[in-house]
């Protein structure tokens, strides 16, 4: 079982090349994370960016400790697995031993023993301890492909199979401060660029919102007002079975200003929204 050394340093953190990191956690549960990994023998926490820096060794004499004042720096003590007992389980490496009211023990879950999956041009979205699980994403200008976007840890500590890939998107809706509208840019001939509103309707902007993970559009919009750069398309014409608007009918050369750039607001049922 590993037990915390709650005596934390302050200003301090050990000097490690290639820690684990988790963000956007708190110190608390910082150790819990290290606490349920097997590997992990101390922390540091960057409590200014609130990051969570898994250690495989821990301070001693050829590895001493170096001054941040950003940093606070823990242990864990792994002791030996006869005290592993927590009510009527036995805990390991990837989980914990919770005091309820009345001194009662219960064992839970709260990671799993082996390393989470790495998605390029990902990340996670979502994640809980117990159980554990993780929701990927996609990065700026990607796009998420598949059938599985959460994975779950399973007994035995092995995460379960993840259909997810991140691919370019060669399609964004900029000028929204939501994911789900915005005024439609395309990337094309190495530049990103407005669409022009002639014969742009609603099979075009279902074909925009579906490139984009949606199931559809609610509707074309002006909202989002005029772009900046090339007019990159014109006249687009698609038939509404077309993987991205690149597929459609379009011309490059237009009469446009950008007072005509056009926008979408995506159908949003039975989506996670990042």
């Amino acid at each position: 079982m590993t037990e915390i050394n709650q005596n934390k340093v302050i200003g301090k953190r050990l000097p490690v090349k290639w820690p684990g990191v988790e963000k956007n956690i708190g110190f608390q549960m910082c150790l819990r994370k290290c606490v349920a990994m097997s590997y992990c023998l101390s922390i540091n926490f960057n409590r200014v960016l609130l990051e969570c820096e898994l250690n495989e060794r821990k301070k001693n004499d050829t590895n001493d400790l170096v001054d941040d004042d950003s940093y606070f720096y823990a242990e864990t003590v792994r002791v030996d697995h006869q005290s592993n007992v927590c009510g009527d389980k036995i805990c390991n490496n990837y989980s914990t031993c919770v005091t309820m009211a009345g001194n009662r023990k219960v064992y839970i879950e709260t990671d799993c023993s082996e390393s989470e999956i790495h998605v390029p041009n990902g990340n996670i979205v979502q994640r809980t301890y117990s159980p554990a699980s993780i929701t990927y994403g996609c990065i700026k200008d990607f796009i998420g492909y598949g059938t599985i976007q959460t994975i779950n840890c399973s007994n035995g500590g092995k995460w379960s199979v993840l259909d997810y890939q991140c691919e370019h998107s060669y399609t964004r809706l900029v000028g929204s401060n939501v994911s789900f509208e915005g005024r439609v840019e395309v990337y094309l001939n190495g530049s990103w660029g407005t669409v022009c509103d002639d014969y742009f309707g609603m099979s075009e902007a279902d074909v925009v919102c579906r490139s984009l993970g949606f199931p559809g559009a609610l509707q074309v919009t002006y909202k989002y007002g005029s772009g900046t750069g090339a007019i990159l398309m014109d006249n687009v014409n698609c038939l509404s079975n077309e993987t991205t608007i690149l597929d459609c009918g379009y011309k490059t050369s237009h009469d446009c200003s950008h007072a005509e750039d056009i926008g979408v607001i995506a159908n949003i049922e039975g989506v996670f929204l990042s």
